[in-house]
């Protein structure tokens, strides 16, 4: 898959390479056709021009020495040939030759109209006949009788210079080689962390959760390395989170079901000797197994459920001093079997924004901790009071100080300390965690002077919808 890959980005490079060249050597072509025909047919007239001028003087020169004019006008012509490395010739304009630079015949190229041009008196036609040369012709005043008006012709002898075509696609393709040569490396740096991510993810696959892909950088593919590592620790995480649940789900459950089964291997015998009492004991044991093992079991559901929620919307406005009377009230027997002293200490007006009624579980949860795990006679402090933009609720008992790594571990789900004894399925806490966690809210476990302290906070009500 990741040869495959890597040969897609080298064909797609070298594709947009050739194409770029193409597009170039168009541009050129079209660009510089005719900037180079204007520059050649400028060169060419200015030469022309200078030769007429050169010929025209030397022409006046020898009249005023009383030369033969013709003799003066081959000298000239050959004088002019030789500086431009040309076929130099003067004729009249009914065509009759007056002087050349050659013996022989005089030849005019053919025209070609496409690629003549002017510059000033003179004529240039570039790229004329099978040779490609340059023709140009321009009047001039030789000084001879019965030729006040002739033409000068200018043939070069050789190609004046055009654009090299060939050269240059001969360049581009050249650099198109290297430019390909260079993206092999390049296709390979690419592609490399990409198959490191794909091992990695047949790992994962195969069972090895422990596997991460060593991808680093700052660009796109670093990110998604840190972003694949980072999804490969929350799986890692989730199945050993629900390998510990599952596991300690059937710890929890095999204490209640093994005193079921002791007890209905008693309750067995009882019927069979007739003994009533026993019977109606044991089968109230039985029914308590049967209640506890109920419990642990919809606190699970409850736990397990909270994983499928999302966060709770902050739009809807919940009194947490109504909530709490409410739950004072109802478990008043429980404090008052154990004659726990209630404090409390809260601002009625305060309000947060979430779902009254998991709230109502997570206070719920926090009261019936405190309830448990207070001793007899002791004492349990609850306060709310506002902090910036959140509401904070400690509820504070007076149970011995827990241990720094119980402080840790408490929100786990099953959790309850070493040396905790007592009712209770572990899950509280845990759950209580979750439901704040829903409400984008924070909660922890600290040690006070005052005893063992869970505290919490929530967003305050503002109005707008919103945290």
């Amino acid at each position: 898959m990741m040869r495959r890959l890597y040969f897609k980005i080298l064909l797609h490079w070298c594709v947009a390479l050739m194409v770029t060249a193409i597009l170039a050597f168009a541009l050129v072509f079209l660009l510089v056709k005719d900037g180079h025909h204007a520059s050649v047919t400028a060169s060419v007239g200015r030469t022309t021009l200078i030769a007429r001028d050169y010929v025209e003087a030397a022409s006046a020169g020898g009249t005023a020495r009383d030369e033969e004019p013709g003799a003066v006008l081959r000298r000239a012509v050959r004088q002019v040939a030789q500086s431009v490395h040309a076929k130099v010739w003067i004729s009249r304009t009914d065509g009759i030759l007056l002087a050349a630079s050659f013996p022989g015949e005089v030849k005019v190229p053919w025209d070609a109209p496409g690629l003549s041009g002017r510059y000033g008196d003179a004529t240039v036609i570039v790229e004329a006949g099978p040779n490609r040369l340059s023709y140009a012709t321009v009047p001039l005043t030789p000084g001879t009788r019965g030729a006040e008006r002739a033409l000068l012709h200018i043939l070069t002898e050789r190609e004046p210079g055009r654009f090299p075509h060939g050269a240059f696609a001969a360049g581009l393709t050249l650099i198109c080689v290297v430019v390909a040569a260079i993206a092999v490396p390049l296709s390979r740096h690419i592609t490399k962390p990409l198959n490191r991510l794909h091992e990695s993810a047949l790992r994962i696959a195969g069972g090895d959760l422990s596997a991460r892909a060593d991808v680093q950088g700052k660009d796109e593919i670093g990110r998604l390395g840190l972003a694949f590592n980072s999804m490969a620790e929350t799986v890692e995480r989730m199945i050993r989170a629900g390998k510990e649940l599952t596991a300690n789900v059937s710890h929890e459950l095999r204490s209640p079901l093994a005193r079921i089964r002791v007890a209905g291997e008693c309750l067995k015998n009882s019927v069979a000797r007739g003994d009533t009492s026993d019977s109606a004991e044991l089968l109230e044991g039985m029914w308590e197994d049967i209640a506890e093992a109920d419990q642990l079991i919809g606190r699970i559901l409850d736990y397990s459920k909270l994983d499928l929620h999302e966060p709770v919307p902050v739009t809807t406005q919940v009194w947490p001093a109504t909530i709490l009377d409410g739950l004072l009230k109802a478990m008043r027997p429980q404090f008052k079997t154990k004659e726990i002293t209630v404090e409390i200490e809260v601002e009625p007006q305060l309000s947060v924004a979430g779902d009254e009624e998991w709230l109502r579980v997570a206070f719920k949860n926090l009261l019936e901790n405190a309830a448990r795990y207070t001793s007899e006679g002791g004492r349990v402090r609850i306060s709310m009071h506002s902090e910036n933009d959140a509401v904070m609720l400690e509820v504070t008992n007076s149970s011995s100080p827990l241990l720094a790594e119980d402080l840790e571990r408490i929100f786990n789900p099953f959790y309850r300390g070493k040396g905790a004894t007592g009712e209770g399925t572990g899950l509280g806490l845990a759950i209580t965690k979750k439901i704040i966690a829903l409400h984008q809210g924070d909660i922890g476990a600290r040690n006070t002077p005052q005893g063992f302290q869970v505290w919490l906070r929530l967003s305050r009500f503002t109005g707008e919808g919103s945290i």
